[in-house]
């Protein structure tokens, strides 16, 4: 079993010590099945936004990089991404407002699927509107405070 945790689950972890205590239980055990999005490593970057959280993403990246673990989009998953896309405009027009800030989660759960990873989350609606388009295994997580941003 392989697993990709979406962003919003790292930066849950980095909320408070009881949230980083809880992801240490529950997916330190994982880790060596545990594959990196290059997207989800974009996004954590992005919230990075004083020199030391840049410097504790770095950190976080380099065994993630060595070991071979970042599962970056090819050609073919642009590709399939711009259908989930077309799609979605076609048969859920309730979310097309939000197409632009789906086409992250477009390619985190492709990356997730070519690899046969399960994708990890505590954003279930999004995941859930791409499965629609096309399958891959998910988890949705309970718990989270609230729902983060990404």
């Amino acid at each position: 079993m392989k697993y990709v945790l979406d962003t919003n689950v790292y930066l849950e972890a980095a909320r408070s010590d009881e949230a980083r205590a809880q992801f240490r239980e529950a997916f330190l055990p994982l880790l060596p099945a545990t594959f990196l999005s290059a997207v989800v490593a974009c996004e954590l970057a992005v919230d990075a936004t004083d020199r030391r959280t840049r410097g504790l993403v770095r950190q976080f990246l380099l065994p993630m990089e060595r070991t071979g673990r970042i599962v970056s989009p090819v050609f073919d998953d642009w590709i399939d991404a711009s259908d989930v896309v077309s799609a979605i405009e076609e048969r859920d027009r309730g979310w097309r407002s939000k197409l632009p800030a789906l086409l992250n989660d477009i390619m985190i759960s492709l990356c997730a699927r070519r690899i046969g990873a399960t994708l990890i989350t505590y954003n279930g609606d999004d995941f859930r509107l791409i499965r629609r388009h096309r399958e891959f295994s998910l988890r949705v997580l309970a718990g989270a405070r609230r729902e983060s941003r990404r």
